[in-house]
């Protein structure tokens, strides 16, 4: 009797230890997941992940694709073999790749194992996103797979109007039958309904009006639009119009709208525009290199259906830029499976503060993308 007890006793002890050996991993994960959110939190600040790790290593990560010399940094792990390559994509910023934010995020995910590269994007550095973003992207892609062996992941994190470039550039053959992750965050699908949103605050996606429109967004579209006027002059008074409008959003600008040329009052046509009724009329209108340059940027119309990399959405629930409804929208194409959507009350845009349920949000999409930079490897 005594002997089947113990036969017992161990054979439960054996299950427990198994149990235990099985869990280790998904432990592991979560609690990795978790000193990187409260990590981004604490910026330069304090935090466990800084405490058990040694500040990555950054340096100059230039590298040329098809005679294109492009400017990037690369962040590595003090210690040890990183888990995964991550491509970190920065969206409209003047500061492009040193943009601080994204620069403390780099540091983040180096520490916790990633190495990145965050490469140089001119058009979303100086504020006229186009197509040859999705272009600069792709090569700093091919460039990452290039230098992996097949049992590293590489993926790529876009933030805002970066997302879309981002999704053009990982649906291109070469890179989308290599590529494991794509991470969005605060991202657009439609840009015709994005560009209503902005000008008008309706958003066609959900069909009404939700979080007021950052108001800087209209003329953040000026700017990224009016680099694709033929005239100079509109170009010029363009900038400056936009300019002081960033400055002061109730400063004077009639002077400079009364000597634009007919492409240039096109354009400030759709971006004073506040009637969501007007767009697409006001769409249609513009100049035949700005049409081109939107269509091209535009998700709706592409085979995403074909993208071979596992997209990761995450999204503010109140996003003043970019409302939450194309992240759904992106999310209800694809399906659960192949796109979790992660909504959270406090990432405002892609700044995080987030609440006891946010956390619990921007932990689970953290998780996840843990959990697909393990796959490859363990597949090998």
């Amino acid at each position: 009797m005594r002997v089947r007890t113990l036969g017992r006793i161990l054979a439960v002890g054996v299950l427990a230890a198994a149990a235990l050996l099985a869990m280790a991993p998904a432990l592991e994960r979560g609690g990795l997941a978790l000193l990187i959110l409260l990590d981004i939190q604490a910026g330069a600040g304090r935090s466990a992940l800084k405490a058990r790790s040694d500040a990555p290593l950054r340096d100059s990560a230039d590298f040329v694709i098809d005679g294109r010399h492009h400017l990037a940094d690369g962040y590595l792990p003090a210690e040890g073999e990183p888990r995964a390559t991550l491509v970190l994509l920065h969206g409209l910023a003047p500061e492009g790749r040193r943009e601080p934010r994204l620069v403390s995020f780099a540091n983040t995910l180096a520490r916790a194992g990633f190495a990145v590269l965050a490469p140089e994007l001119p058009g979303m550095r100086s504020l006229s996103a186009g197509r040859e973003d999705a272009r600069d992207i792709g090569d700093a892609l091919r460039h990452a797979l290039d230098a992996q062996d097949d049992c590293r992941s590489v993926g790529e994190l876009a933030v805002s109007f970066a997302v879309g470039p981002a999704l053009i550039a990982a649906l291109a053959p070469g890179v989308r039958e290599r590529l494991t992750f794509v991470v969005a965050v605060g991202g657009y699908y439609d840009l015709a309904a994005a560009i209503t949103y902005a000008t008008t605050g309706f958003d066609p996606l959900s069909g009404r009006r939700g979080t007021p429109p950052a108001p800087e967004g209209r003329w953040w579209l000026l700017l990224s639009q009016a680099a694709q006027l033929p005239n100079p002059g509109d170009r010029r008074l363009l900038r400056e119009l936009a300019r002081r409008r960033l400055g002061d959003p109730k400063a004077a600008v009639d002077e400079l709208a009364a000597q634009l040329g007919p492409g240039g009052r096109a354009l400030y046509a759709l971006v004073a525009n506040t009637d969501p009724l007007r767009v697409q009329t006001l769409i249609a209108a513009l100049p035949e290199p700005i049409r081109d340059e939107l269509a091209a940027l535009d998700l709706v119309p592409r085979n995403l259906e074909s993208l071979g990399a596992r997209l990761l959405l995450i999204h503010g629930t109140g996003d003043a830029v970019l409302p939450i409804s194309h992240s759904r929208a992106l999310h209800q194409r694809l399906g659960p499976g192949r796109a979790p959507l992660f909504e959270a009350d406090g990432l405002q845009h892609v700044d995080v503060d987030p609440g006891l349920a946010d956390a619990w949000q921007l932990w689970r999409a953290l998780y996840a993308l843990l959990e697909l930079t393990e796959q490859r490897a363990s597949a090998c």
